[in-house]
């Protein structure tokens, strides 16, 4: 116990002291001073105080839940914070610091609530509470975003908040914080015994005569608490509550033998929670002088979204490969003739056209009807990507924007718009491309390792917060293309003119040509690795250009639109939905479906909050989002 005790407190300590004498140096004593007390000391007891409330969080959750995969991220508690925050500003523009804080907690547990209920609904499982705690977190963050967009003036100041924002102007708000915090860690001490017995499992725990079920809603509220008066207070500061409980494991397990006790276990977590804070804060703070102070919780976001990755790989998570469904199937609805299903698309979609089109007369009708197009084509051109992502990749989850390759393409593109803001649409795609294509070799990696469809669409998610995270960096550092990189993340085609359109038509055109002949490999590549090796037939090559292909009807679509979510996954459910298998009549019924949605998208997003508008990204990410969390609830559901 000394040993691990020791060694966390020393790494701690000299983290405190490099914090300390590391500060910027400022010739006036007085002044530097008044900067330790009002502001460098204030902050990092605020860091420790929140790192440690995460942390603990994190432990109850995983050990409470038997799931090394949930954290306070992974359910979504910032997410509902910064949601609740922002409604509060929409709703009293002059609340106080008070208010706000209350609605980002009341926001926080009910999103978190949400995400175990929905979990309790599908029959638990490791890998689904965390799929849907995410989930329903892009939701939380695309209507957060909406808001902040439109009602700037209320919410001035939220964004950066969202992002983690650690460093206090003002101790008066430490003083009125370190109270509830310190009382909230507290309140671990008293459920402490009753954990241990979790460890057992629910059958001994209850066998020694512990109410396992009211026992858990119990740490996990108070777990949820801790987790949202934290994020309340300083903002999204992301895989904390994962890393600190894992960290500790190696920690104890290098003391040999100390892992058994839980009382030491949470101290040790609650050290190293406040260690990474600190560290993450330290960071921050080390970027003043290029003029420049990042949110603390990106600095843990690029360190936890790797690590998270990391767990994935690990013999524990590959384990849950065996006991997770591979498959999500879904049900058609209808069954009709492929010809008839395809031709009544085609007319929705010349019914789509008539309707948004405008006549050559109207004011404005050129950029509109471009705009149109352009919609037409992006959501056709994601809608193909993602059938062939997800026939390759046999997960009916896999799409552009979830499995991270739209978000990469976008953080590729805003690197070469930081460096050459001059840049012309073929070189966009370029380095769209690029970025799309390391996603996928990544991905194809982790189909060859055995990870199952669950954990395949969480390595997806997680490199989108990773690739969020370094663009939102990009736009702090080159913020003479912020405006431009924001058009990409919210997913637009406000700037739709024929330069981009036939660069986009003239692409997606080839790309088809070149899957006409595949056809036939599709269908079988669907059935598995068996039955094509027994008839004789080398799928190898065909796969690695027909996953080329889905790379570059990515890169020109996020090069031209932005990074539209959820098309690529939407669509193709839709065709399945619609009784079509055979890709001769999947891909086109795919295609035609994404851009009838993204049409009708940008239309309602130029319309519904007129002369605003709404993003088409914004719009279809809140739809999306729910599709998926209710195509977790019936696939999940049907194995039962």
């Amino acid at each position: 116990m000394v040993k691990s005790l020791s060694s966390s407190l020393g790494l701690l300590l000299l983290l405190l002291s490099a914090y300390y004498f590391s500060r910027p140096a400022i010739a006036p004593v007085g002044l530097a001073d008044a900067m330790l007390t009002n502001i460098w000391l204030p902050t990092a007891l605020m860091a420790l105080c929140t790192g440690a409330l995460l942390a603990s969080s994190g432990f109850l959750i995983q050990n409470s839940l038997d799931n090394d995969f949930a954290s306070p991220s992974t359910l979504g508690i910032a997410a509902g914070a910064l949601l609740g925050a922002v409604l509060v500003r929409v709703i009293v523009p002059e609340a106080n610091l008070q208010l706000v804080w209350m609605g980002a907690l009341v926001g926080g547990l009910l999103l978190s609530l949400a995400v175990l209920a929905v979990s309790q609904l599908i029959g638990g499982g490791k890998l689904p509470v965390v799929l849907i705690g995410m989930a329903l977190g892009l939701s939380a963050g695309a209507l957060s975003s909406l808001f902040m967009l439109y009602f700037e003036n209320q919410t001035d100041g939220l964004f950066l908040w969202g992002s983690g924002q650690v460093l206090q102007t003002n101790p008066e708000v430490l003083k009125q914080t370190v109270l509830p915090m310190l009382a909230f860690l507290a309140l671990s001490l008293l459920v402490l015994p009753k954990l241990a017995l979790f460890l057992l499992g629910d059958t001994n725990a209850a066998a020694l005569g512990l109410a396992v079920k009211p026992w858990r809603w119990t740490i996990l509220l108070l777990a949820i608490g801790q987790a949202a008066l934290a994020t309340s207070i300083v903002g999204m500061i992301s895989f904390v509550g994962l890393m600190a409980p894992h960290l500790t494991r190696l920690v104890l397990r290098l003391a040999k033998g100390e892992n058994n006790n839980v009382a030491l276990q949470w101290l040790v977590t609650v050290i190293i929670g406040a260690a990474l804070v600190l560290a993450a804060e330290w960071c921050s703070r080390s970027l003043l002088f290029l003029g420049y102070r990042l949110p603390t919780g990106a600095f843990t976001a690029l360190l936890g979204a790797p690590y998270f990755v990391f767990l994935l790989f690990q013999r524990s998570g590959k384990a849950l490969a065996a006991v997770e469904s591979q498959n999500i199937g879904l049900t058609p609805i209808i069954h009709a003739r492929p010809r008839v299903v395809l031709a009544s698309l085609c007319a929705l979609l010349g019914l789509s056209l008539f309707f948004c089109l405008r006549s050559p007369q109207d004011v404005g009708a050129i950029w509109v009807n471009q705009r149109v197009l352009l919609a037409g084509l992006g959501g056709f051109g994601l809608a193909c990507a993602g059938t062939l992502l997800q026939t390759l990749f046999k997960n009916p989850m896999a799409s552009p924007d979830i499995s991270g390759v739209s978000a990469v393409a976008v953080l590729l593109i805003s690197v070469v718009l930081v460096y050459f803001p001059a840049a012309n649409q073929w070189q966009l795609t370029l380095a769209a491309l690029v970025g799309g294509s390391l996603v996928i070799g990544l991905l194809s990696w982790g189909l060859k390792q055995q990870l199952s469809v669950a954990q395949l669409a969480l390595f997806g998610i997680v490199i989108t917060a990773f690739a969020g995270t370094a663009t939102q960096i990009l736009l702090t550092f080159g913020s003479s293309t912020a405006s431009v990189t924001m058009m990409w993340l919210a997913g637009t085609t406000y700037g739709a003119t024929f330069d981009r359109i036939i660069p986009i038509a003239s692409v997606i055109a080839l790309c088809l040509v070149a899957i006409i002949p595949l056809l036939r490999q599709l269908d079988l590549m669907s059935l598995g690795e068996v039955i094509p090796k027994t008839l004789g037939l080398a799928l190898q090559r065909q796969r690695y250009l027909l996953l080329a292909i889905s790379a570059v009807l990515t890169a020109i679509c996020v090069s031209s639109i932005g990074a539209i979510s959820f098309i690529g996954l939407l669509a193709p459910h839709c065709a399945r939905l619609l009784g079509l298998y055979r890709h001769k009549h999947l891909l086109p019924a795919s295609g035609i479906t994404g851009a009838i949605l993204l049409i009708w998208a940008d239309r309602l997003g130029r319309e519904l909050m007129a002369p605003n508008e709404i993003p088409a990204g914004l719009m279809v990410s809140v739809i999306g989002s729910i599709y998926f969390i209710l195509l977790l609830l019936l696939s999940y559901r049907n194995r039962v």
